[in-house]
């Protein structure tokens, strides 16, 4: 996936690719867990779509996240891996958990 950024900055490309709550989980399960195939994710996020599923991990292998792999089995096995670059977003992963855990549920406001 080629980001096109509406302007020069960073956070703005980073923002674009990871847009959406899906991605970041996705990218959270490859890394904690390793390799997952398709079933995996929807067992680890029940409430995915399948089609949305399928869109995000599409996203995230254009962008050279992740790596998708398939195993001559019968029947085929299809294997989602995280890249280098994948493992690069493990900081941005961790602050975002170690921010969630200072917000309380009844406090969500920043004002």
């Amino acid at each position: 996936m080629k980001i096109k950024p509406r302007d020069n900055c960073p956070v703005d490309r980073t923002a674009q690719l990871f847009g959406d709550r899906w991605s970041f989980l996705i990218l959270r399960n490859l890394l904690l867990d390793g390799p997952h195939r398709f079933q995996d994710f929807s067992k680890s996020l029940p409430n995915i779509s399948p089609t949305t599923l399928s869109a995000r991990l599409k996203k995230l292998e254009d962008a050279g996240l992740v790596r998708r792999s398939v195993i001559d089995a019968r029947p085929p096995k299809t294997v989602y891996e995280i890249t280098e670059l994948g493992q690069s977003a493990r900081p941005v992963i961790r602050a975002m958990r170690e921010f969630g855990l200072q917000i309380v549920d009844d406090d969500m406001s920043l004002g």
